[in-house]
């Protein structure tokens, strides 16, 4: 190895050694107090990860929701992806469960900083600017909000790749070598969050078409790049794209609350959230995005083209938050259809704080440069690097406030079958199982059937008096020739059962959903079933004991997805180190 080669090397292990300290110091004090303030999503992901931690730890993959979810065989896991909480799942193993998910968030922090770091150097070659950028990208209060003040968990993930999926299409419009970044990117995108991954194609749709009518030449070229990638991302996800295309489409399937452009607010609510710096509400960008948007025309002025671009796309997407841009006119309209999967304007915050913040580094970065003085450089570097610090804590004293004044909100046990679990419970190690005994909060009957409904237009609403059939569902009741009974089912690894007496040979009814390769077994024999009008298995039952046990027997073409996906990026990661071999 060359001595420039080598000094690189040294210089991004003290980068990473760096990043490594700044996410610990960032994690720290979460982890003294081993406290969770359970909002918003978190009950959803919580429940994910135990069903994916007890499966692991018996050697089996998840498909269906037998410990978790309510033990109703749930498709959660089928059409949500899991595969990047597996790293918690490790850490769950070897940790306490408080301690697992704050490591496991310092850990994303780390990652988010240098992923948006080396993306920042393949875009200038700029080490100062470059982890300075890393820090804002990762202390955004947006990906805060996400990741611990709201607990946002799959598009906390995904925002960690954003920074690589828009440098990918940036080489790709360019036509530079690395052109595959682009795809790895938008793959770890589908890997963590559906909607995220639309959005972001969405994007490299719009900016591909703009740039290739600016410039006519590059169409040719760019059609090429993009379709390399488009192959890419396909051999790299196909497990994840296959449930939807076996089990999904025309199944009847109710996708999570597709209600469009909802929680919209006026461009002054997000400024003054803002200028607050808050990170417990979706509407804050920060007081540096802010600021950013005010005087960023000035510092971009006299820059090259992609830094004006970036400038003003995230000035374009702060308003696109807002009630400035008409989103409701788009209702019912061919626009509105293809937009309203973003459901909620808020979560373009993403891509605010990502091309903001570009323009943040660059006026950070030049007011360090035009210091002459090696020790009033350093001396400043270290000041901001506290001052972002100072800056990260801050924006979570709401936070804070709720841990230390929310004690009387210890989540207790749970006695009553589907009831909600409250918002903002406090969860320790002592109490963390008790999440469990309720119905979440939010996602509980993400990927119902249709039928399950009885009012699609209040699809959150689980109570008995607003969607009965669903209540009956999470409360356990077995309907035996049309008299209801609740039974408590057994439960194992994508495995459900339910032992019911029958005075004859009648319809029995249990409360597991029914999907396309659901497999139903009556007393240890494969037995045919019908979908109930609620959506769940029947069988016909005979007289005596009724043991009716439900598993989910997955296609082969997934086993093969996986298989496909696996080797792909074994083949990906050989021809990366044979090509810089070549070099």
């Amino acid at each position: 190895m060359s001595d420039s080669k080598w000094k690189n090397v040294r210089i991004n292990i003290l980068i990473m050694l760096f990043f490594g300290i700044f996410s610990f110091l960032l994690t720290l004090v979460f982890i003294k107090l081993g406290t969770i303030v359970l909002s918003a999503d978190g009950s959803f992901h919580f429940s994910r990860i135990e069903e994916l931690y007890d499966n692991f730890r018996n050697g089996k993959l998840t498909f269906i929701a037998s410990h978790t979810f309510s033990s109703t065989g749930v498709g959660t896991f089928l059409f949500y992806p899991s595969v990047l909480l597996y790293p918690w799942i490790i850490l769950r193993l070897i940790l306490s469960p408080v301690t697992s998910f704050y490591v496991w968030y310092g850990l994303m922090l780390f990652i988010t900083m240098y992923i948006a770091y080396y993306s920042m150097w393949l875009f200038e070659k700029d080490r100062v600017r470059a982890i300075i950028f890393g820090i804002l990208y990762t202390i955004f209060p947006y990906h805060i909000h996400l990741g611990i003040a709201h607990l946002v968990v799959g598009e906390f993930l995904a925002y960690t790749f954003i920074p690589l999926f828009f440098i990918g299409l940036y080489y790709c419009l360019v036509d530079r070598k690395k052109w595959y970044l682009l795809g790895i990117g938008w793959t770890l995108i589908l890997y963590s969050h559906i909607v995220s991954a639309y959005i972001t194609l969405l994007s490299a749709v719009a900016i591909s078409i703009i740039y290739m009518i600016i410039d006519a030449k590059s169409i040719k070229r760019v059609m090429i790049n993009l379709s390399k990638n488009i192959i890419l991302v396909t051999l790299l996800s196909s497990f994840v794209l296959i449930p939807f295309v076996t089990d999904f489409i025309g199944a009847g399937i109710k996708a999570p609350n597709g209600a469009i452009f909802g929680y919209l607010g006026s461009f002054q609510e997000i400024f003054l959230e803002s200028v607050k710096n808050a990170t417990d509400t979706n509407r804050s960008v920060g007081i540096f995005a802010i600021f950013t948007t005010i005087v960023g025309c000035y510092f971009v002025r006299k820059s090259r083209v992609e830094e004006k671009i970036a400038y003003g796309l995230g000035v374009f997407i702060l308003l696109c938050t807002s009630t400035i841009f008409p989103w409701r006119l788009f209702n019912n309209t061919i626009i509105g259809r293809v937009l309203g999967v973003i459901q909620f304007p808020y979560r373009l915050n993403t891509y605010v704080g990502f091309f903001l913040m570009v323009t943040f580094s660059l006026i950070l970065s030049k007011s360090i440069h035009s210091i002459s003085n090696r020790n009033a450089k350093v001396l400043l570097i270290s000041g901001v690097m506290m001052f972002l610090m100072a800056s990260y804590y801050g924006s979570l004293t709401d936070l804070f406030v709720k841990i230390h004044e929310s004690q009387e909100n210890l989540l207790g046990k749970n006695t009553k079958l589907a009831k909600t679990i409250p918002n903002e419970a406090i969860i320790r190690n002592s109490n963390y199982h008790n999440i469990f005994d309720y119905s979440i909060l939010y996602g509980e009957i993400d990927y119902y059937p249709s039928v399950s409904f009885n009012n699609l237009q209040e699809g959150n609403d689980i109570t008995a008096e607003v969607n009965p059939k669903i209540n009956s569902i999470l409360s356990h009741i077995v309907i035996i020739g049309g008299k209801e009974k609740v039974k408590i089912p057994k439960v194992a690894s994508n495995y459900i059962e339910y032992n019911v007496k029958a005075d004859k040979r009648e319809k029995i009814d249990i409360p597991v959903l029914a999907y396309k390769r659901t497999k139903v077994m009556l007393n240890g024999k494969n037995v045919g079933y019908t979908a109930s009008s609620r959506g769940t298995v029947m069988v016909d039952g005979k007289k005596g004991n009724n043991k009716i046990s439900v598993t989910y027997q997955p296609s082969k073409l997934l086993y093969m997805g996986i298989i496909v996906s696996f080797m792909t990026w074994i083949g990906l990661l050989i021809g990366l180190i044979f090509s810089k071999r070549m070099c």
